[in-house]
């Protein structure tokens, strides 16, 4: 069987959905302990399976192409794409600790507590953010410049 296949632009292209869903999560998270809504845990209990049934639907209809071998300049644009999303990474976890820092501070509360779950979904946005800014990182390294494409 010969599957077609997927270049390096798609399988980037493909893989910010899944981490959209990761930072969707984390935000509905933060905002369910801050708020202290049903709602939003409501919302957080209902997008579950939602996201075990989409990333089973991207698995399988990517399972059905070939990846494309990743040449010396991929490679290459890769690595500059790995550490920019580091460095985003870095700074992503410093504005959510900050933001929490004043967010205890704002309700006086002395007994601000940050649950191993917590913990759990700092991960997963951390996780979400990484490979967000590394695919959008690697597509924009990636584009052709706007010099060949007139020609």
């Amino acid at each position: 069987m010969n599957k077609k296949m997927m270049s390096q632009k798609a399988q980037a292209a493909l893989e910010i959905v899944p981490a959209l869903v990761l930072i969707m999560l984390f935000i509905c998270k933060i905002l369910e302990n801050i708020n202290h809504t049903r709602t939003l845990h409501n919302i957080l209990n209902a997008m579950s399976p939602l996201i075990i049934v989409v990333t089973a639907v991207l698995f399988i209809w990517s399972s059905r192409y070939g990846k494309q071998p990743s040449d010396e300049l991929s490679r290459e644009l890769t690595l500059k794409a790995t550490a920019v999303a580091v460095k985003a990474e870095l700074c992503a976890a410093v504005i959510v600790g900050i933001f929490m820092h004043l967010q205890g501070n704002r309700r006086h509360d002395e007994y601000f507590r940050i649950t191993g779950g917590d913990v759990c979904m700092f991960g997963v946005f951390l996780c979400g953010v990484f490979f967000i800014a590394k695919n959008i990182t690697f597509l924009w390294l990636d584009r052709t410049p706007k010099a060949e494409e007139d020609e």
